[in-house]
């Protein structure tokens, strides 16, 4: 049995399609698994332990770079798989823009993403994003339930293990401010506003947290806003086998709606998502112990994110709904039900 997932990114997406592979494992535990990815997801999907064969593209030389970059990106995944003939081939997207990058091989059976509802349209608005990869792979989209299970990220590294240690009887914060973007475009619409992540800071560091902040190379403009606040600055300390480690030294993680909030389920870190946007019901923590804001409740535009697209906002309304006062109570809500010091 051979099968091949295309699923390039992004974090978060592809962090939601890692239960899948839990799930084909239970069905076909000998199967030779492939899997189309970019390169910044590879590490990531080889850590599952679940993949035979990841096969990664530079996805800014592919979607942004010259003719002859895309076509050395193309090329280079042809002579790893191609003329392959696959059992199975999961194509998780609507669009057909990455077929070519499989063009040589042959499939007995094509999966994908389809808006067409008398067929099986799949993802199912309001479901959750992470059903839509097991059941177009399980070709079941009724009524059925499905018991989502990651894979193990048992890795917590020696540096955040001290950290956790030196902090032990501190409450750690860890936040994200920024992400929310790719390679294609930036989706500042789901970020919650930075003044509001400062204004969060100050009051939680007066209840006597510690405070964390996260995030890639392209969040370093978060940093100069907490320039004046005691706070413990990672951002683009780590790759992101790392930051699923250092995320683990946290007790309570809060972020918007962004790749970072599904990294947190693999670290197994409760976390606050705030939403606007795009709905909770097909984005959210799957962890039992974390919660989120949903702002807007009076604006009837919400959602108006369609899987691709936003509505024409130019100011994110409902985010900017969400009031600090109102994260800073299910803080300390969280906080006390998992009795970690006294706020």
């Amino acid at each position: 049995m051979k099968i091949l997932i295309v699923k390039i990114g992004a974090i978060g997406d592809v962090v939601m399609a890692l239960p899948t592979l839990t799930y084909i494992r239970k069905q076909y535990p000998t199967a030779k698994i492939y899997w189309i990815a970019g390169e910044i997801v590879k590490d990531l999907i080889e850590e599952t332990k679940l993949v035979d064969e990841v096969i990664a593209v530079n996805e800014k030389k592919l979607l942004k770079g010259s003719i002859l970059e895309r076509i050395a990106e193309i090329w280079k995944v042809w002579r790893q798989i191609g003329f392959i003939r696959f059992d199975i081939t999961l194509y998780y997207y609507y669009s057909g823009a990455y077929k070519i990058l499989f063009l040589p091989t042959s499939s007995k059976k094509f999966l994908e993403f389809s808006r067409d509802k008398q067929k099986r349209a799949n993802p199912v608005p309001g479901r959750h994003h992470t059903c839509a990869y097991i059941s177009t792979f399980s070709e079941e989209n009724g009524s059925h339930t499905i018991d989502f299970e990651y894979p193990p990220f048992p890795i917590f590294r020696s540096e955040h293990q001290a950290i956790k240690e030196k902090f032990r009887d501190k409450k750690c914060i860890i936040l994200s401010c920024g992400g929310a973007k790719n390679i294609l475009r930036e989706d500042d619409l789901r970020r919650w506003p930075i003044d509001r992540y400062v204004a969060l800071t100050k009051l939680l560091i007066a209840d006597g947290c510690e405070v964390f902040l996260s995030g890639s190379q392209s969040d370093l403009w978060i940093s100069e806003h907490f320039s004046d606040l005691k706070v413990h600055d990672f951002i683009s300390k780590f790759d992101l086998i790392s930051f699923i480690s250092f995320l683990k030294t946290g007790d309570l993680f809060i972020t918007h709606d962004s790749g970072p909030l599904h990294l947190a389920d693999l670290a197994g870190v409760p976390s606050i998502a705030l939403f606007g946007p795009t709905p909770p019901s097909s984005f959210k923590s799957l962890l039992p112990d974390s919660t989120f804001i949903w702002g807007g409740e009076n604006l009837t535009c919400r959602p108006c994110y369609d899987g691709k697209s936003y509505a024409n906002c130019s100011k994110a309304l409902c985010m900017e709904s969400i009031s600090v006062i109102q994260v800073y109570e299910l803080v300390k809500k969280k906080l006390t039900e998992k009795k970690i010091g006294s706020i």
